[in-house]
């Protein structure tokens, strides 16, 4: 009986042992086959991302950048650049961890005090392509649209999400005032490393004002290559380098959005400049799709069109929405919404999310980029992220810190006679819900300052162009018929550029 009892006990563990490898293996087939990167369950290299399978939340895409994820992306070139607005981000699992394909020399992110150039007020200094990544001239000689955006230095962790699905040229200025350029330049470095993909294909500037001017401290990372998939770990230990009387006026100093924003959009080569601040997050097949689009009939015969990128916020711990469909159904879950619609509505309220969301059931499954239809209703306070031409007005550098930066740049495209003209299917994302919080009073007294400035400003541009569209100058000289006409003249200008791009036959 002991001996039965014993054979049956054995024969268990057998068959649960044998039926644990099986299970095993086969796990791990489909992971090869069809697990993707960081749990996605992907159908191969090959394959079609089903919307009824979960991506990765953008925590755990963040802790996933590594030089595998690099090797997946290099094994699926090729068929990335075919992916339509359909198709989910193709990638693939790594067996290994291969070296990186940049070498970031000792003088790499360094500014010579001798060179740099002045700001028209000779405030900031700036120092041009400090880095640029081996194919960033190359690509900017093939590719129409090239990304400009900017950054201080504790938002430098984006950068990595944002090249991660942007195939074009990138330029990114960053502000580095004091001790915080020692950061940057330690903390590019890491990034470039470890994220091959971004190294390659951007040129970074600095800027810094002359009353702060950049600290040459020997700031390091051990163990820098091992700690590839620790990027906001890494920027957090970085930023304890600033010390609390550094932080006291760190705090208050007005950061020159506009200054950098110019400069990152001078240093693009291309001839479309694609503007968006650094943690707007492209979708994946975004960048292919609008060089397409930017390279067409359509944008080719319109001489003063700004294309606008929708921007939705999508909740923290939601998928990826790798396109429309995915991102209506996290909409109507109350885990994605229009940029800004609780913070402050006239941010983004122009672009008509409606109209945009409403093509999905008039064009189910639409992949290239096409225009959807114009902003028809523009507000003063309308603060999008375009694709224009580089002959747009420049932003103006006199407005400081917070208020009136993009709004008053964007008025006065509007004054010249720029049209936007929303595309669709694609869009771009902002990792969290935001909500509203209060003004520390610096920021407070930042605003305020800009809305003084800004009465001077609206009669330099009423002065400019002869125009007064929105009605600013109310009170002013300017008569009301001479306001009419001014108006009606702009309206039949409009209405020469969307019969352009929207004729009756189509």
């Amino acid at each position: 009986m002991l001996c039965k009892v014993w054979g049956v006990g054995m024969v268990s563990i057998v068959a649960l042992t044998t039926s644990n490898i099986l299970l095993t293996l086969r796990l791990l087939q489909g992971r090869d086959e069809g697990g993707g990167v960081g749990g996605c369950n992907l159908a191969g290299v090959g394959g079609m991302l089903q919307d009824s399978v979960p991506a990765r939340t953008w925590t755990s895409a963040l802790a996933a950048y590594n030089h595998s994820e690099y090797l997946a992306f290099l094994q699926s070139a090729s068929i990335n650049t075919a992916l339509s607005m359909q198709e989910g981000p193709q990638v693939g699992l790594a067996d290994s961890l291969p070296p990186s394909s940049l070498v970031v020399g000792v003088g790499e992110f360094e500014v010579d005090g001798a060179k740099g150039r002045w700001d028209a007020r000779r405030i900031y200094r700036t120092h041009d392509h400090v880095f640029t990544g081996p194919n960033y001239g190359k690509m900017s000689q093939s590719s129409p649209v090239c990304l400009a955006t900017q950054a201080s230095v504790d938002r430098l962790f984006w950068l990595a999400q944002v090249a991660r699905y942007w195939d074009e040229p990138i330029s990114v200025s960053v502000f580095t005032p004091d001790v915080e350029y020692a950061i940057a330049r330690a903390y590019l470095t890491y990034l470039i490393t470890c994220f091959p993909y971004l190294g390659e294909k951007v040129s970074v500037h600095f800027t810094y004002p002359k009353d702060h001017l950049p600290k040459h401290l020997p700031i390091t990372i051990d163990r820098l290559e091992e700690r590839c998939d620790q990027p906001l770990a890494v920027l957090k230990e970085l930023l304890k380098k600033r010390d609390s009387k550094m932080l006291g006026w760190r705090e208050r100093l007005p950061y020159p959005q506009n200054v950098v924003r110019n400069v990152a959009r001078k240093n693009c080569l291309t001839e479309w400049v694609f503007l968006a601040d650094v943690d707007i997050i492209p979708i994946p097949g975004l960048s292919p799709s609008l060089a397409t689009f930017l390279v067409s009939p359509t944008a080719a015969r319109c001489k003063k069109c700004a294309f606008v990128v929708p921007t939705y916020e999508v909740d923290e711990k939601a998928p990826l929405p790798h396109n429309r469909s995915v991102l209506l159904r996290l909409a109507a879950a109350g885990q994605a919404r229009p940029f800004h619609h609780q913070v402050f509505l006239h941010n983004q309220h122009a672009t008509n999310f409606s109209r945009w969301e409403a093509r999905e059931k008039e064009h189910p499954g639409e992949m290239s980029v096409s225009i959807s239809h114009p902003v028809t209703n523009f507000e003063f306070f309308y603060e999008p992220f375009y694709v224009a031409r580089d002959d747009v007005p420049p932003h103006d550098e006199r407005f400081l810190g917070y208020g009136f930066t993009r709004n008053t740049q964007v008025y006065e495209m509007h004054v010249s006679g720029y049209g936007f003209h929303v595309l669709s299917p694609i869009f771009t994302l902002h990792w969290g819900m935001q909500v509203k919080r209060s003004r520390p009073a610096w920021r407070e007294k930042q605003n305020n300052a800009n809305r003084r400035l800004f009465e001077g400003f609206k009669r330099e541009v009423f002065a400019r162009y002869g125009k007064d569209p929105l009605n600013m100058m109310a009170g002013s000289k300017n008569s009301g018929a001479r306001k009419q006409q001014q108006q009606k003249q702009q309206q039949q200008k409009q209405k020469g550029n969307f019969v352009q791009l929207y004729p009756k036959n189509t």
